[in-house]
């Protein structure tokens, strides 16, 4: 069974920033549970794009993601490559900007799905992976705010 989550976060930046802090994979150390996180290869053209695969170090463990779809400064898309007892993981970033008044808003909603590897294992990956979520889109966020 495919289970879904998604996040929405308001940030006060321009997409054009809120994408840059997005695409920043390395970055994603600040925001998690991960250690580090390294690119073990970068995309084409841009380093961030299409084909980048970023590695989450949490221990000895260590999570994969490949960017499949690179939009900027609208969208992107990646898959798990490896790390987690999950099949058909894919997750799709957008940024949709709005006027606010004088102010400038990004919306960014991130919504995935995967189908467990185990039997009854869902709800607890659900959670745990929406926690994430919602703790890189708040880091995303405050980098963003604090750079815009």
């Amino acid at each position: 069974m495919t289970l879904r989550l998604s996040s929405v976060t308001t940030i006060l930046a321009p997409r054009e920033v809120v994408c840059q802090v997005m695409t920043d994979h390395v970055r994603y150390a600040r925001w998690g549970s991960a250690k580090t996180v390294t690119m073990e290869r970068v995309g084409e053209p841009d380093p961030n794009g299409v084909g980048a695969v970023r590695v989450f170090h949490t221990g000895p463990s260590k999570v994969r993601e490949e960017v499949v779809e690179f939009e900027p400064p609208v969208r992107m898309v990646y898959r798990l490559a490896s790390g987690l007892p999950v099949r058909d993981y894919r997750s799709e970033m957008v940024l949709d900007e709005e006027r606010s008044g004088s102010d400038v808003v990004t919306v960014l909603t991130w919504s995935s799905s995967f189908t467990p590897r185990l039997p009854l294992t869902g709800g607890l990956l659900r959670r745990v992976m929406a926690s994430a979520v919602d703790r890189f889109a708040e880091g995303i966020k405050r980098d963003s705010e604090e750079g815009a």
